[in-house]
């Protein structure tokens, strides 16, 4: 199966291709222009992998949480795609593509997104799997929940907001964010949502931990 992936969930849009069980390419692009840049990260993936866009057979694309614009023209642009190639797609919980990356480690792993007013997105998974909630929740309150832990791990494009921290506590790290790696683990796990739970229904929508803000 050829995958198709990508998170618009940030600022910093990750693109990945899945050929077969083998082949593989991803991309990540800087900056807010998701609009302008998805299309052509999409090109570029395929064409370093010999693909054309008619021979994806799935695509998968990051839910949330993040930038409600992002979300927004991540689904729109998975949901033309797959009405125009006449394939599923799926949606992937953004926070569970960052921890994948990171399963392996053996630690505890906590992707972090920025929510702004002093607020963040971040799950807890432990031995691979979500311990608990999404959370949208003061960095206050997510350390609080960490107090038992030793070894643990932030990820993600913000984790670095945790960095004071972990220098003052042993055993914690900040990891430097891998997007291409996530691009990836997302295609990876929409092929495994598939496999298992079926394309994601036509109304599906991003996962808003909070209502977005208009005006």
């Amino acid at each position: 199966m050829n995958i198709l992936a990508f998170d618009t969930s940030s600022e910093i849009l990750a693109v990945g291709v899945l050929k077969g069980e083998r082949d593989r390419a991803s991309l990540a692009v800087e900056g807010i222009r998701h609009s302008e840049t998805l299309i052509p990260a999409i090109g570029e993936c395929l064409k370093r992998l010999g693909l054309a866009i008619v021979e994806i057979n799935l695509i998968g694309c990051s839910i949330g949480p993040g930038s409600f614009m992002g979300l927004r023209i991540g689904i729109s642009t998975a949901k033309g795609l797959s009405l125009a190639l006449g394939i599923p797609w799926v949606g992937v919980p953004t926070l569970d593509a960052m921890a994948r990356t990171w399963a392996a480690s053996g630690r505890t792993i906590v992707p972090i997104i920025d929510a702004r007013k002093n607020r963040v997105y971040a799950a807890i998974y432990r031995g691979g799997l979500r311990s608990g909630d999404y959370l949208d929740c003061s960095i206050a309150d997510i350390l609080g929940k960490l107090e038992a832990e030793e070894n643990l791990s932030f990820v993600g494009p913000d984790a670095d907001i945790l960095t004071e921290y972990c220098l003052e506590r042993p055993g914690f790290a900040v990891e430097k964010d891998r997007p291409e790696a996530r691009a990836l683990d997302l295609a990876e796990l929409a092929g495994l949502i598939y496999a298992t739970e079926g394309p994601s229904p036509e109304y599906a929508g991003p996962l808003y931990l909070r209502e977005p803000e208009i005006g």
